[in-house]
């Protein structure tokens, strides 16, 4: 014998549709709080180092459907295509890695970003830039973007 309870199904497509509405402001949240790790990057040291400009270039912000940063940075140098080509390719990989997902992937192509953001011993161009910039910046979002993320969420 089964049970069935009248408005149901009405209740249920309700509450789906808030469900999808609470993952698109989060989606929307997680941009707006990448958004911020980016703004202290330039403003709050450690900077982004520029000694060229071709790794603050290299950032990208994506989601799974949609580039937010970074669609078609401006390179330069003997090496320009190189780093444009593993731009896009670094783009490509990261939009799948994350697929049917809410998610956003952030980072620099740059293929020297790594050892760039770990040399704590180099002296940059920039003043105020130095090691561990993409770290630090995370670190000192961290409160203002599970804000930005509640509150987008926020029914």
């Amino acid at each position: 014998m089964s049970t069935y309870v009248k408005g149901l199904d009405k209740v249920l497509a309700e509450l789906n549709k808030q469900v999808k509405e609470i993952e698109g402001r989060t989606q929307k949240g997680l941009i707006r709080g990448v958004m911020e790790i980016r703004r202290k990057m330039d403003k709050q040291p450690p900077l982004v180092p520029v000694d060229t400009g071709n790794l603050r270039a290299s950032w990208f912000t994506v989601t799974p459907n949609s580039i937010e940063e970074g669609s078609s940075p401006q390179f330069k140098g003997d090496n320009a295509s190189e780093l444009a080509t593993d731009h896009s390719a670094t783009i490509s990989r990261m939009q799948s890695e994350i697929k049917g997902k809410i998610a956003v992937a952030m980072g620099f192509s740059a293929n020297y970003a790594a050892e760039v953001h770990e040399k704590i011993e180099a002296k940059f161009k920039r003043p105020g830039a130095g090691a561990k910039f993409f770290q630090a910046a995370i670190y000192n979002s961290m409160n203002e973007v599970l804000e930005i993320i509640r509150k987008e969420a926020k029914i």
